[in-house]
């Protein structure tokens, strides 16, 4: 009965939501394509020159500026090197994220660490003035994930440099663009936060991308994405999962965007299946909402497949230029029957942008795993996230 009412209500919000106050990808502030401030044209990865004018002019708190400073002074400081500029041709960049986590804060055994979750430097290269054609790449500090420091083996498991995503962009029309190269794959609602519901326990996470080709078209109020990928070619062949995915996106109104997407691939030993629906809207300027909700099939290729579900909404409220309240939701079930248990994750905090290239993030999370055997003891965590880029 609990997972008839989540999913009910969570189809219900994608399609009549009207009137909800949250925050997903700056629609609110009528940017509802990815491609217009990200090379990437799907979002994520490294902003491009009007994307890093959008986020200092628009976005980020002017609390460290003079009030004569002007939108257009902010802009033109917005570059690799301020307002400095640079050959037309040559786009680099850096990033930085980590994170503090505290868990059972103000509890009886509180522990607390740091992860430096990304540390990129990106290059992208126009071949021509209009960017038609364009080669990106980055490259990132990997270190050894905690969970296999001290496992055996672990002198050989030592920290690298690593890529996630490297491609050749090519804009055959202004509607349509290839990508051919390492990316992420193409499903549902990219966010920040790569350990969400829709990410991570999908396949979708941090280190998860794949080699393939990506064609994105693009009309006056709705986008098509098809992908067709090999897995990533780093991998041993036989892990691969090798698919395509395609995602669809269309525009309701100035501020709402629906969208579903599917997924579907497969190796030597499971076959994935990947369904979702999802919406974007904005309220106002600044407030907005961001939900998903979608199906998961993992089929062993000997053994009995199981079929989840799960939902993910994300919230942010405008307090004043650069601060917002924040807010997620998310749910998740493996097989959606009362053989695994029902898995929540809520959080609240703070996500600022007291300037220009810098984002700082508060959250107390909490997490609970219910099942018909009983509810397992709360788990909750105090987080905070620094995000610099360059």
């Amino acid at each position: 009965m609990v997972k008839k009412f989540i999913f009910g209500l969570a189809f219900l919000t994608l399609a009549f939501v009207s009137r909800l106050e949250a925050y997903p990808a700056f629609i609110s502030y009528g940017y509802r394509a990815c491609a217009m401030c990200h090379y990437n044209t799907q979002g994520g990865g490294a902003l491009n020159d009007y994307g890093r004018s959008v986020f200092a002019s628009e976005i980020a708190s002017r609390a460290f500026f003079s009030p004569s400073t002007t939108p257009e002074s902010l802009s033109e400081s917005s570059g690799f090197l301020g307002a400095t500029e640079m050959p037309w041709w040559l786009h680099p960049g850096l990033k930085y994220r980590g994170l503090w986590m505290q868990s059972d804060p103000g509890g009886s055994n509180p522990r607390s660490r740091w992860i430096n979750m990304q540390a990129d430097a990106s290059l992208a290269l126009s071949l021509d003035e209009k960017s038609r054609w364009l080669i990106y790449g980055s490259i990132g500090y990997f270190p050894t994930p905690q969970a296999v420091q001290n496992s055996s083996g672990a002198l050989e498991k030592t920290s690298q440099w690593i890529s996630r995503e490297y491609y050749v962009r090519f804009q055959m029309q202004r509607s349509l663009t290839f990508m051919l190269g390492l990316m992420d794959k193409v499903y549902g609602l990219r966010v920040v936060d790569h350990t969400a519901v829709h990410r991570s326990p999908l396949g979708l996470g941090q280190n998860d991308q794949t080699h393939g080709l990506q064609a994105h078209y693009v009309d006056e109020n709705y986008e098509l994405t098809v992908h067709p990928f090999l897995g990533n070619l780093r991998q041993a062949a036989d892990l691969r999962q090798k698919g395509v995915s395609v995602l669809y996106e269309k525009d309701l109104k100035e501020k709402h965007r629906v969208g579903a997407s599917a997924l579907y691939s497969s190796n030597e030993y499971m076959q994935w299946t990947r369904m979702a629906g999802h919406s974007k809207f904005g309220f106002g300027e600044g407030n907005s909402l961001l939900t998903e909700v979608g199906i998961v099939q993992n089929k062993p290729k000997s053994g009995r497949s199981d079929t989840g579900g799960y939902l993910f909404l994300e919230g942010l409220g405008l307090i004043t230029r650069g601060y917002f309240m924040l807010s997620q939701i998310e749910y998740f079930n493996q097989t959606m029957s009362s053989s695994s248990p029902d898995q929540f994750r809520w959080s609240f905090g703070m996500l600022a942008f007291p300037m220009p290239r810098a984002e700082l993030r508060t959250q107390l999370v909490n997490s609970r795993v219910q099942s018909d055997a009983g509810v397992v003891n709360d788990q909750w965590m105090l987080q905070g996230q620094i995000h610099l880029s360059l």
